[in-house]
């Protein structure tokens, strides 16, 4: 356990002086309860370590984990080395040091794998307790058998059937779990691509409406070219004058109501998922009269972290500038995607409100779940500040061997 359970809120020095002491503790209740010491010593492992209130799923399913682990590397050695030896030798001390030796040698495969497999990730942001009960139940099993096996040493043979048998049913459960998750995965992936589609489709209704109105202004702005053209014939320099403000305002009222703007460098966003985000939400901000600047100078392909994760950051961050400025006059928003010097930042910028509010911009940036991410990505920076005007908010990635 103390390979694989890697706390960040627990300094080194504490959790070695905490696993010493119940390595110490474990063996004095291991001679009192002769071999029905797991479940306590499994529980003060886990009230050893947990902080806070919230159940700790990294934690207990290392817990679970581990014992497994010490259950395994038991069972099956002996299991599968019994025949080779008398019935005599069995209880000697050479057949249990061949079998610590298997014991460790199991242990440094699986920290190995552990490690090779990077399975650390998926228990450490584990929020679910499908885990755990998967592992407890498989864990339950085990003990029981366990104690079958000393209770009933003439039916050894029985024991050890029903064991693989239980062994079968975990691994179907195993499977089954995997095979769970695996399908909703790919359902959450679907429906994320229709929300693509969704945004894709927007975003080509907008430039076919675009296209008409550019129709429209080519030919009236003839008409206006034409008329110019009569009256600096007549060379009635104040009707010119007047012609030139009325072309002025009449181009200026096109082309502040056309998405071109708006869109213009999403040309240079060449991951489908972001583009489809800021589709939606670069909409979202024209629905709600907001004055938007969307700024991407560069193509952007690829992300050096999870591109759901970095999907559902901005999401929420962008839904939190638009919560608190729609209700503003004169209300903007600044989105920007900068890459320089193997950094890629993403800036969220609105506009403060100057009337008093019980809202604060601080107040949404607990549902984007900031020090998970800080925790799941050691390549990302997350920050935030505020003046009378701006409130600022930027996401910056290191790219450089990601």
């Amino acid at each position: 356990m103390n390979l694989i359970y890697q706390p960040d809120t627990i300094s080194l020095q504490r959790k070695s002086i905490t696993m010493i002491s119940l390595y110490f503790i474990s063996v004095i209740l291991n001679i009192l309860l002769h071999g029905y010491s797991y479940l306590p010593i499994l529980l003060l492992i886990y009230g050893s370590f947990q902080t806070g209130r919230q159940i700790n799923y990294y934690l207990l399913n290392t817990v679970l984990l581990s014992f497994l682990l010490k259950f395994l590397s038991v069972i099956i050695p002996t299991r599968l080395l019994a025949p080779f030896f008398d019935s005599s030798e069995i209880h000697s001390y050479y057949f249990i040091l061949v079998i610590l030796f298997f014991q460790f040698l199991g242990s440094f495969l699986f920290i190995y794998l552990y490690k090779f497999f990077n399975l650390d990730r998926q228990f450490k942001y584990q929020d679910s307790a499908m885990t755990s009960v998967l592992l407890g139940y498989f864990y339950i099993v085990l003990y029981a058998t366990m104690l079958f096996v000393r209770q009933f040493r003439t039916y050894i043979n029985l024991v050890t059937g029903i064991l693989v048998f239980v062994l079968i049913q975990c691994i179907f459960i195993i499977f089954i779990f995997v095979r769970q998750r695996h399908l909703r995965d790919r359902v959450y992936q679907d429906k994320f691509s229709e929300e693509q589609v969704k945004n894709l489709k927007i975003y080509t209704d907008q430039l076919e409406k675009d296209q008409l109105k550019l129709r429209h202004f080519k030919h009236d702005y003839k008409n206006l070219l034409f008329s110019l053209k009569t009256v600096a014939d007549e060379q009635d320099y104040d009707a010119m004058n007047q012609a030139l403000d009325n072309l002025e305002n009449y181009s200026d009222d096109y082309l502040n109501n056309l998405s071109m703007e708006l869109y213009k460098d999403l040309n240079n966003v060449k991951n489908p998922y972001l583009k489809s985000l800021f589709i939606n939400k670069l909409n979202v901000i024209n629905q709600n009269n907001i004055i938007c600047h969307f700024h991407c100078r560069k193509e952007l392909t690829e992300t050096p972290i999870n591109i759901f994760d970095l999907v559902k950051l901005l999401n929420q961050a962008i839904d939190n500038a638009v919560e608190y400025t729609k209700s503003q006059e004169h209300s903007e928003i600044q989105l920007a995607i900068t890459q320089e010097n193997q950094r890629l930042a993403f800036i969220i910028n609105n506009t403060v409100s100057k009337v008093p509010t019980t809202k604060k911009e601080t107040d949404g940036l607990d549902l984007l779940h900031i020090k998970d991410l800080k925790k799941k990505y050691s390549n990302i920076f997350i920050q935030y500040s505020k003046n009378t005007k701006w409130f600022r908010f930027h996401i910056t990635l290191i790219t450089k061997g990601a």
